[in-house]
């Protein structure tokens, strides 16, 4: 009986996962074929321990794979790209193939800066206003004309630039560039009360108002004209034309020599310039029937006159006008170019 109890306990068995297992069995041992069928389920049982509870380890290393290099390099490549393309601070360092840059910020530049280029307009600059100038783009043909502009630059510690003409092109969007090029702050432009305190000792005194002409060689050729003829100022809705690099280029540094006066009203403008006694006189850009005018010849200037001058004809201005003039030509030719009849205009008034 007790040999029955013994055979019918169950076997019991213990196991740990890091560890082979071991079997526990009753005292009294199986037969044999029981043994090798434990050992079979044992491998078993092991294999499968094995494959289950098995701790990888890796090592660390230190060069990086080559799928992490890559990785690393298109990322670098992607913000590189983005800081060339999208950022307004360009890379200040450059290869001498690289077309120069005028600055790092381009809102300031377009709102504080301008580019000044040909030969005559940069010297203008350099006489009239020095200080302003920020740098210098020149061809080494040229560098001999402005010597005394570099010794100026190196004394100041300002930047310039000994580049190729084809450099300089690309930086005016230009060839009519002279071989020199500069970089200058916008110049601030006078209220017309401002300017008639300034100058309220002159005894004479001419001033254009110029309405309504956008084309900045016509508005250069205005320009060079009056400094030519010894107009003091210019009365503008828009100063901000006058920094265009073609209307100085034109002006061939007239601009510099003539005061800009900013007015939102023309009509008002007028008006007080009639109360501190100037003679209002408007050139029409073509003899029209409707409106009544004046031979040039057959006009009497005061010592102080405001001359405007009209792109298209502005009737308010007209009817503000002490005298209407027109250049009277013929069957082949009407009329003029603004800025030639201007200069025509302007030579008669010096008479």
């Amino acid at each position: 009986m007790n040999d029955n109890t013994e055979k019918n306990k169950p076997s019991i068995f213990y196991a740990k996962n890091s560890e082979s297992k071991k079997h526990s069995r009753s005292a009294i041992e199986k037969p044999s074929r029981w043994k090798d069928k434990r050992k079979d389920d044992s491998s078993q049982l092991k294999s499968k321990r094995d494959r289950h509870d098995r701790i990888e380890t890796f090592k660390p290393r230190n060069d990086k794979s080559e799928f992490a290099k890559k990785r690393f390099n298109v990322e670098l490549n992607q913000s590189q790209s983005s800081i060339d393309n999208d950022s307004p601070w360009q890379k200040k360092v450059r290869d001498n193939e690289q077309v120069p840059t005028f600055g790092y910020d381009g809102y300031r530049q377009r709102k504080e800066e301008t580019l000044v280029y040909s030969e005559n307009s940069c010297k203008a600059v350099f006489k009239h206003r020095r200080t302003a100038i920020v740098k210098l783009f020149i061809t080494q043909e040229m560098t001999y004309q402005f010597k005394d502009l570099i010794d100026w630059l190196v004394k100041q510690r300002l930047g310039y630039d000994v580049i190729s003409s084809e450099q300089i092109s690309k930086i005016t969007q230009t060839q009519h560039h002279g071989g020199v090029c500069l970089i200058v702050k916008k110049r601030v432009p006078l209220t017309l009360l401002d300017y008639l305190e300034n100058n309220s000792n002159k005894d004479h005194d001419c001033i254009l108002a110029i309405d309504d002409v956008h084309n900045p060689h016509n508005l250069g050729g205005l320009i060079r004209s009056a400094a030519f003829y010894g107009v003091n100022g210019v009365i503008l809705r828009q100063t901000n034309l006058l920094d265009s690099g073609a209307a100085m280029r034109v002006a061939e540094g007239g601009i510099e020599a003539v005061e800009s006066i900013k007015s939102d009203d023309f009509v008002a403008s007028l008006d007080m310039l009639k109360q501190r006694g100037y003679q209002v006189v408007a050139l029409l850009p073509c003899q029209a029937k409707s409106i009544a005018s004046t031979e040039l010849h057959k006009i009497k200037f005061d010592k102080k006159v405001a001359l405007v001058i009209f792109q298209q004809i502005n009737i308010k201005l007209i009817n503000y006008a002490n005298v209407v003039v027109h250049l009277k030509g013929n069957d082949n030719m009407p009329a003029l170019n603004i800025s030639v009849a201007t200069g025509i205009l302007l030579s008669n008034l010096q008479k």
